[in-house]
Parts: structure tokens; sequence; C-alpha cells
């Protein structure tokens, strides 16, 4: 299945991507929130296992499944939708966390979105830790090549986004969106 008007945002942990997908929303943009926060967050809410640091197998295979739900659940819409993070981006995760990426590969051919990737680069000037960010920017920065490196083994053309101001960022996704 593809979907040409799902765009991605990808790219390195703390680049700014959550920020500019929560403004691209006060235009009227129907956006997904990345998974990985929202699995963390429920899991840690129920003292459950399904967090990186104690089951990282149930944690992508958790990711894995949200991002199957959002989706099928937004299918049906013809305006753009954008993604924070798509399912390629789980691929990413499983090699992070050296898991067997056979699903999370399936699932990448399977599901696919527009061909353009908006691609944030790490942003050292940018980057925080937060209670479910905790890794190092060198990491972030190393995990944001992987992810290009995935969705271009998959056929996307990556777009980067420049560092510019968050209203500069905006504008530059919702100019390459608005003619869908």
């Amino acid at each position: 299945m593809i979907k040409s008007n799902f765009y991605i945002i990808s790219g390195a942990m703390g680049a700014g991507k959550s920020t500019v997908v929560a403004k691209l929303r006060d235009f009227g943009i129907r956006c997904i929130a990345e998974p990985a926060r929202q699995i963390s967050a429920e899991q840690r809410l129920i003292h459950a296992v399904g967090v990186p640091e104690t089951d990282a197998d149930l944690f992508s295979m958790l990711m894995l499944s949200r991002s199957i739900h959002n989706y099928y659940e937004n299918s049906s819409l013809q305006e753009p939708v954008v993604f924070d993070r798509g399912i390629p981006d789980i691929v990413a995760y499983a090699r992070l966390f050296r898991l067997d990426e056979t699903s999370y590969a399936n699932a990448t051919q399977e599901f696919q979105y527009n061909p353009t990737v908006f691609y944030f680069p790490a942003w050292q000037e940018i980057y925080t830790t937060d209670s479910e960010r905790k890794m190092s920017f060198e990491d972030a920065q190393a995990f944001g090549v992987v992810a290009r490196s995935i969705y271009e083994k998959a056929g996307y053309h990556i777009l980067e986004v420049p560092k510019l101001s968050l209203e500069q960022r905006v504008q530059f996704i919702l100019d390459r969106i608005k003619n869908h």
C-alpha cells in the first residue's frame, strides 16, 4: 500500500522534529505523533516492561503495531498527513537494539509513504536530554544517520530540512506539501 499524501519527518533524535510537527498542527495539518514517546510514556505509566531498557523487542513491536494502526486509521484521508517518524524508523530502532529486523523491514515494504522524506540532521545547539531521551548527542546523531540510510535503501528521496528558525522550517515543509 502506497499513500502519497502521507509524509514522514525523520532524522536524528532531538533535532527539532516534534517541535515542527506541533507547529504544523497550528496550520491545520493532520500530524501523527512519534510512537516511541507514546509507547514509553504509556508503558511507564502502568509500570509495564515495554520500554527500551527492559524489553527492547517488546518496545519495538509495540511501536510497529502503533505505526501500522496509525497508517490504517488515516488511510481514507486524501489531505496531507505528516508522521513524526514512519515505519522505516523502527528498522533503525531494531538495529540500535540489535534485534532481528525482518518484521520491520517487511512492514517497510508493505506500508509506504510519500517518496520524499523530510530529514532533520542532528543539531547540537538544540539537542537536549529528558526523561525519555537519554542518549548522548553522538548516539542521537548516529541513529539519524542509520535512519537516513534505511530510508534511502527503501527507495525514499531524502530532503534535508535546513537548520533555520522554527517558522522557516515549518514553512519549508508546508511549501512542499501544500500542493499535494
